[in-house]
């Protein structure tokens, strides 16, 4: 049986399906009822009906253990998370007691445990900072965001229990995962909405000796990363770190004519802004690691992540 925590949300939503459409027993574990819009979608999915969904706060110790004892899971994918670099610079305290205390109750409760299952850990790109890519597992980490050190410190917690109590744990740093059933701070879902709406596109970016330069992200199909982190799941190794991202970089400008190209709004007007001073103006993974380790290799171009999104928003709306 395998456990994933946030499995009705965005990445955890397609890692369970995959799970499921593998013939694995899954347990969902989730706090959201009705704050997804794609919650109906999942519900009514004949795959969902094989899978255990468990309603739960995972900040509550005593829940944690009691679930992990009761079902024994052979592999917990801990994609549960409160996930935005941006917003968590307006909210540190939310960001940093979530993600961390989340992560410490399973660490404990499979600490205790009588099988001790393997769990996989979502980190994030965002932990290396402004750190000019390409980013590597070797590069060193610089969080500069509540939410960048609350992942950060989530790796340091997961070494610790390894060393200290041999909990096997796989970590992986996804590099901006882009998709159906993205959350509302993704820049896809929001340039998708916009041209849908007839607003004008937010590309940001740096000016630099008087001239506009977009910003870069490894924009990496959902679909994909799911494949990868189910991969991560059937290592045999103690503890690794492992890049999850295309290894591609493409500008958020290029990403906003493709999202307009597809839709056939060419009226949609493109405005520049600037980066906050905590976001990298570049960023892109190396992924050898993940291709020599997992044998995992990123299949979904831009152009075919954006139009799997639009086809999926057009018949979800």
């Amino acid at each position: 049986m395998e456990l994933v925590t946030g499995g009705l949300g965005f990445i955890g939503s397609h890692v369970a399906e995959k799970l499921i459409q593998r013939g694995r027993d899954v347990v969902i574990i989730d706090k959201k009822k009705t704050q997804e819009s794609f919650l109906s979608e999942l519900k009514s999915s004949p795959m969902f009906e094989t899978a255990k969904i468990i309603y739960g706060d995972l900040r509550e110790r005593q829940f944690v253990e009691k679930i992990i004892n009761e079902y024994e899971p052979s592999t917990i994918y801990h994609l549960a998370a409160l996930a935005s670099h941006r917003l968590s610079i307006e909210d540190p305290h939310l960001y940093i007691e979530q993600n961390t205390i989340t992560l410490l109750n399973i660490l404990e409760a499979v600490r205790k445990s009588k099988n001790n299952p393997n769990i996989i850990f979502s980190s994030s790109s965002s932990i290396y900072g402004n750190t000019p890519p390409p980013l590597s597992e070797n590069t060193q980490p610089n969080p500069t965001g509540p939410y960048a050190l609350s992942k950060y410190f989530g790796e340091r917690l997961c070494r610790l229990y390894n060393e200290l109590y041999g909990v096997s744990t796989i970590i992986l740093r996804y590099f901006n995962v882009v998709g159906e059933r993205c959350r509302g701070n993704i820049v896809l879902k929001i340039f998708v909405d916009n041209v849908l709406e007839g607003k004008p596109l937010l590309v940001n970016g740096r000016w630099i000796d008087g001239r506009f330069e977009p910003a870069t992200r490894d924009f990496t199909y959902v679909g994909d990363i799911a494949e990868g982190t189910i991969m991560a799941g059937e290592l045999k190794s103690q503890f690794d770190i492992i890049n999850l991202g295309a290894g591609r970089p493409t500008s958020v400008l290029e990403l906003a004519k493709t999202v307009i190209d597809e839709i056939g709004n060419n009226k949609t007007e493109i405005l520049f802004a600037e980066l906050a001073p905590h976001e990298a103006l570049h960023s892109y993974s190396d992924n050898t690691k993940a291709r020599k380790i997992l044998n995992w290799e990123p299949k979904t171009d831009i152009r075919t992540i954006v139009k799997k999104y639009i086809e999926w928003r057009l018949k979800s709306s």
